[in-house]
């Protein structure tokens, strides 16, 4: 399946396709990858440049190699860094530049994220910022980021007192989703990709929602039919939005939705011992226990979301950092404005809403003891 993400119309590059397949990297040369690399304007015949990552590299070096050569690269690197959010930062992207400088590449050259989120990530930012732009191509490989952060454009690093607070918009050329990859996935790293999963049902369509409420064994069995459904309708659904908000601006804040506790959960753990989808699906369940403190949505739209998350294997209760140093966390995320934090409250499964929230009234609902019977 092909998904188009629509931006700009004005621009001379008004957008970029997504394709979703079985077999693209290791299945041989189809017909329809190269029809979507062409059409990214590419020249594939150009250096590249592959940032990858060990783990990655180990199960699949040889077929990206294979991959590159059937559609004509003849003069392309692989540069391996360490798995692990950690190498989101300054010091990996200064070698990412070192790389191409030492090089010469040029901006007709391309770089191909070959990996994760934290790969994608890092290597967008790297080409958004190496001659003020040079082009990139992202294969991911892991579910969290055929769903999310292959698409849309964010690219960044973190700092050490938060995530993602280095960073530009720069959108690929092409995203190639292959479900085959999925096959070497994890569980727990499945797991962590579905949250973002279920973030786009619960604030942004309820029929995509209550699928998921029945499917998510298949999901999770890897079922290639459940798991190519999914990876569709999420990217459709985040393409739409991009094509109207394309640097969140605005809607495209919804997205976010589970992220502002979530990013603390991660900042407190110094992104180590708690993976992005599982933070994110502690920041979902805060979110809904919130809007419903404020009147929002019912207790049964509390109890779907939770229950699909804890079904899922997700963790839900919220970690024992103290509910100060959640805030002193929150205070630094991009969102705040005025000493408010901007919220992604849901109004019903597939509706949602933006409030503006002082950090006192954070504080205290997270002093409340209802949330603070399972901390640890």
């Amino acid at each position: 399946m092909k998904i188009r993400v629509d931006l700009n119309l004005n621009a001379k590059d008004n957008g970029y396709d997504i394709l979703i397949d079985s077999g693209i990297v290791s299945g041989g040369y189809n017909k329809e990858t190269a029809a979507v690399l062409s059409s990214s304007g590419l020249n594939l015949k150009g250096r590249a440049l592959v940032i990858t990552c060990k783990t990655v590299n180990g199960l699949y070096g040889n077929a990206v190699s294979s991959f590159l050569k059937n559609y004509g690269a003849d003069d392309f690197a692989v540069m391996v860094l360490p798995d692990g959010e950690a190498t989101k930062s300054l010091g990996y992207l200064s070698d990412i530049h070192d790389r191409l400088v030492e090089n010469r590449f040029e901006r007709s050259d391309f770089i191909i994220a070959f990996g994760g989120g934290v790969i994608g990530d890092i290597a967008g930012f790297a080409a958004a910022t190496y001659l003020r732009g040079i082009n990139f191509i992202q294969v991911p490989t892991t579910l969290l980021a055929d769903v999310d952060s292959s698409v849309g454009g964010k690219t960044g690093i973190d700092h050490p007192k938060g995530k993602n607070l280095i960073g530009a918009f720069y959108q690929p050329k092409a995203v190639l989703i292959d479900v085959d990859l999925l096959k070497t996935l994890d569980k727990r790293e499945l797991i962590n990709g579905f949250a973002e999963v279920i973030k786009y049902g619960a604030v942004l369509d309820a029929g995509f929602f209550a699928y998921l409420e029945k499917g998510y064994e298949k999901v999770l069995s890897y079922d290639k039919d459940a798991l190519t459904h999914i990876i569709e309708r999420s990217c459709s659904i985040k393409a739409e939005v991009v094509k109207e908000d394309e640097k969140e601006a605005g809607l495209r804040s919804v997205l976010n939705f589970g992220h502002s506790l979530g990013h603390a959960v991660e900042t407190l753990y110094n992104y180590e011992s708690v993976k992005h989808g599982e933070a994110i699906a502690i920041g979902m369940v805060f979110a809904a226990a919130l809007s419903k403190k404020i009147g929002l949505c019912s207790e049964e739209t509390v109890k779907r979301i939770g229950n699909l998350i804890k079904n899922s294997g997700l963790p839900s209760d919220i970690p024992g950092f103290t509910p100060e140093q959640y805030i002193n966390a929150m205070k630094l995320d991009k969102k705040v404005s005025e000493k408010q934090i901007k919220f992604v409250l849901v109004k019903d499964i597939g509706k949602y809403e933006f409030r503006k929230l002082d950090f006192d009234f954070i504080l205290s609902f997270l002093k409340e003891s209802s949330l603070n019977e399972n901390r640890k």
